[in-house]
């Protein structure tokens, strides 16, 4: 399995998952502001973190991992938080309609449809060399504010160890995968938060290409954040989740 941090023993169950080249080490000082009778886990995506040598890297084999795994630990009335890319498979779950599935968190997420790239970031993506100094880049061009150095050095040691199929299956392919149909119009709970200096999926983009896939959606929008909120600001979003999690008992 790779779920991790499995802790506490509230409901619901918040079950996060993590953005891009990351790992479930984005969310550890989230965990640590959470309440702490919540129960949490964190779920590694295939080619990431703990989960590094697990196959399957489009979205259909993401949405089966995340279900299986989900499912696996046993986990009932989940909040599915995705961040960015698992965004994404947080919708595409939710369009399967798992019986143990409650609500929504969707951070700063990839729209249902092909995901709009700028020729630049597309190919920073396809010619990266896990270097540290391209982790480097990698993760200061996603954040609006200085990151803790604990934080940004976990950030840039999970981008660093990828897998390289993994982080290469995105810009070649599954970025530009077309899932809006089978996704349709969601109506469970949802809430989508985005900075407002997010440089690569900013509110316009979840206005436009998300939030119409969320009947029951709630945009909500950070000042002065970037597309990292886990690390840009942990103890407001972990406030931000637990107030969530409570509305979903």
């Amino acid at each position: 399995m790779t779920l991790s941090s499995d802790s506490g023993q509230g409901r619901p169950t918040l079950v996060l998952m993590h953005f891009f080249g990351s790992s479930h080490r984005e969310w550890r000082e989230v965990i640590r502001h959470l309440d702490p009778a919540a129960r949490v886990a964190a779920l590694d995506m295939p080619g990431f973190g703990d989960a590094r040598d697990r196959p399957g890297y489009d979205v259909a084999a993401m949405t089966r991992h995340v279900i299986a795994e989900v499912e696996a630990a046993g986990l009932d009335e989940v909040v599915l938080v995705g961040h960015s890319f698992s965004g994404r498979i947080a919708m595409t779950v939710a369009a399967e309609r798992p019986a143990w599935l409650r609500a929504l968190v969707l951070i700063a997420p990839s729209p249902p449809g092909p995901q709009a790239i700028s020729a630049e970031e597309h190919r920073f993506q396809l010619d990266f060399d896990f270097s540290e100094a391209q982790a480097r880049a990698f993760i200061d061009g996603a954040s609006a504010v200085t990151l803790d150095p604990a934080l940004y050095q976990r950030a840039v040691e999970d981008a660093i160890n990828a897998t390289p199929a993994a982080w290469r299956a995105w810009p070649e392919h599954t970025y530009a995968e077309d899932w809006r149909e089978r996704v349709g119009v969601l109506d469970l709970p949802a809430w989508v938060l985005v900075g407002d200096r997010d440089p690569s999926l900013p509110p316009a983009v979840q206005r436009e290409s998300v939030m119409p896939h969320l009947s029951a959606g709630e945009l909500e929008i950070f000042p002065g954040y970037g597309h990292l909120l886990p690390m840009e600001m942990p103890a407001a979003l972990a406030a931000r989740l637990d107030a969530i999690a409570a509305s979903c008992r």
